[in-house]
């Protein structure tokens, strides 16, 4: 199947979220629709942010290979309630995990988004929430209510560009996102913005890098950072360098997150 080009702005985006999630009829976009309805559409607000979004408007349904990330507007008891109920394991970052057929579902409340709870960036509703992500290609909602996206006016410039940028860098799990931001660079092959650029100088080194290869291997299934034998290598790759020839066909069918 052909892959869609990159959205241009946010009415391309939202007529491919709108028509996969809401009127796709194959048995995947059915049951997260009988997912959406039975768990998470009684509360105030919800939205499909990052992940999901940001494939989308990559390239539609066959960029999509991340799980699905859904923050709730409403009372955090009432969604520690519904993960109780549907079996879904808390996570350390504030939120619930859970899976049903092909879906792995994250969801949180807004008021626990880390951001908060840490005091980076205070939230009164879904479209705040952008402002928490640590990469910019991630900084998009999909408000399920209201069918909108939520995106800084300029984020549909930014991919388009290629440029990947730390967002908001106060954020858990640096030795994470070193890595997602490490494989996004190389399978996507984006450039590096000046903070990212900044944040990989400075954390990726010979420990890291070890850490980083086992990590991939342990989640991820597959050995993309392999084709690197050294943190030099590596370093020269990301900051303005090449991928092994060797190694470029087979990355954009690899998962990301």
């Amino acid at each position: 199947m052909s892959q869609l080009s990159i959205a241009r702005d946010s009415r391309i985006l939202k007529g491919r979220l709108d028509r996969f999630v809401w009127e796709n009829a194959t048995p995947e976009a059915a049951l997260l629709r009988r997912l959406l309805n039975e768990h998470f559409m009684r509360f105030d607000g919800v939205g499909i942010i990052g992940g999901l979004v940001r494939d989308f408007a990559l390239g539609g349904r066959d960029a999509f290979k991340s799980d699905l990330d859904l923050v709730i507007q409403g009372d955090p008891r009432e969604v520690a309630a519904l993960a109780s109920r549907i079996g879904a394991v808390a996570n350390r970052f504030g939120g619930y995990g859970y899976s049903e057929g092909p879906w792995k579902i994250d969801f949180w409340a807004l008021q626990n988004t880390w951001a908060v709870t840490a005091g980076h960036v205070a939230v009164r509703d879904l479209d705040d929430v952008v402002q928490c992500t640590f990469f910019d290609w991630d900084a998009v909602v999909y408000d399920l209510r209201s069918r909108r996206v939520v995106c800084d006016k300029t984020y549909f410039q930014r991919i388009q560009s290629r440029r990947l940028e730390i967002s908001l860098r106060s954020n858990p799990g640096e030795m994470g996102n070193l890595l997602r931001a490490a494989r996004r660079i190389i399978r996507w092959h984006l450039t590096p913005g000046p903070v990212l650029t900044k944040f990989i100088v400075e954390r990726l080194d010979e420990e890291t890098f070890a850490v980083l290869k086992a990590t991939e291997r342990r989640k991820y299934g597959d050995r993309t950072l392999d084709a690197f034998t050294s943190v030099a290598q590596l370093r020269s790759m990301l900051l303005g360098g090449a991928l092994p020839q060797s190694e470029l066909a087979c990355q954009m069918t690899l998962p990301l997150d």
